[in-house]
């Protein structure tokens, strides 16, 4: 029996599908279906029912699963150990965060991490914040960004700052040689908006019921990208976090604060009971840094201070 053969198994057991772990594991199904025939020929019993597509684990089968669970998880134990006694980090990291951090702030992040942290292995998951924190108390997750922590008594919070929200605009809107504008003379302008999971059409609402109107949305995308490709082609005003307009991420657009102080908070959520590794605090300590950096909007220094904050941050 070997150790490949066991994650073959629970693979298959734990997708409840031979298509499905195929594709995670990038086998051929037939080379998968010879594996698992050869393991039930060593262990004399067979350890699924085959139904067509679908199938199921025998007795047998479900009484091996959590034996060869174990033994893969102490498998990659001992290796973890041993590499960590070797003076090599290994591992995983499983953290979650928003769209926005997702794409404008971790690939600059996840590139840093690397230099130092060659062979571990970074799972980044986009939600909302409900959904983030549920795998944060389910210990799916070892970390995750959020904007509303809704369970601090499950939670340690860290508060990282309050991210801007602006508008952006074409160069040839009639609005787009504003610096700054009040919501209250919004009213009668069109509005782009982002659909779940993106909140901020929700900070958004909020703010102009307060300022005494309903937004017009005139056009909704689903993802921030499409919403500025559409304001830069002038149909609408796009409400934006700061952070998807520094440096060459403004370019073809005109950026409009808003005089209301329109900002969304960034929390960086752990569970309270849980104890990460030390490459799991190490990526979270250079995401608590990076975002907080990242909260000064316009970016001091320009364009050459937004790419060094996080490098000399970490120096000090």
């Amino acid at each position: 029996m070997e150790l490949a053969q066991l994650k073959y198994f629970v693979t298959i057991a734990e997708t409840r599908s031979f298509t499905a772990a195929s594709t995670q594991l990038h086998l051929s199904q037939p080379a998968l279906s010879y594996q698992m025939k050869h393991l039930e020929e060593e262990l004399g019993t067979r350890l699924f029912d085959r139904k067509g597509r679908r199938i199921a684990l025998t007795p047998e089968g479900e009484l091996f699963l959590p034996l060869a669970q174990s033994v893969l998880l102490r498998t990659d134990e001992a290796v973890r150990v041993l590499k960590e006694h070797l003076g090599v980090d290994v591992g995983e990291v499983h953290m979650g965060c928003n769209p926005t951090v997702a794409t404008y702030l971790m690939p600059e992040i996840l590139s840093d991490f690397r230099k130092e942290y060659p062979h571990v292995r970074v799972d980044v998951v986009e939600g909302d914040d409900v959904e983030l924190q549920q795998l944060v108390q389910q210990d799916l997750l070892d970390f995750a960004v959020v904007t509303a922590p809704g369970s601090p008594q499950t939670l340690e919070v860290i508060h990282l700052g309050a991210e801007d929200i602006v508008l952006i605009a074409s160069p040839g809107h009639h609005l787009a040689g504003c610096q700054s504008i009040a919501l209250a003379k919004l009213a009668d302008e069109d509005f782009v908006l982002p659909i779940p999971p993106f909140n901020i059409r929700v900070h958004l609402a909020n703010a102009c019921r307060a300022a005494g109107f309903e937004p017009k949305v005139i056009y909704r995308a689903g993802s921030v990208e499409a919403c500025k490709s559409f304001a830069r082609q002038g149909l609408g005003l796009a409400p934006m976090p700061g952070l998807t307009v520094r440096g060459r991420d403004r370019e073809g657009l005109a950026v409009i604060r808003i005089e209301d102080g329109l900002t969304r908070d960034l929390n960086l959520i752990t569970g309270r009971e849980r104890s990460i590794s030390r490459v799991a605090e190490a990526l979270l300590e250079r995401v608590r840094i990076s975002v907080s950096e990242a909260m000064a909007y316009p970016p001091r220094g320009g364009a050459e201070a937004e790419r060094t904050t996080l490098s000399r941050a970490l120096e000090r």
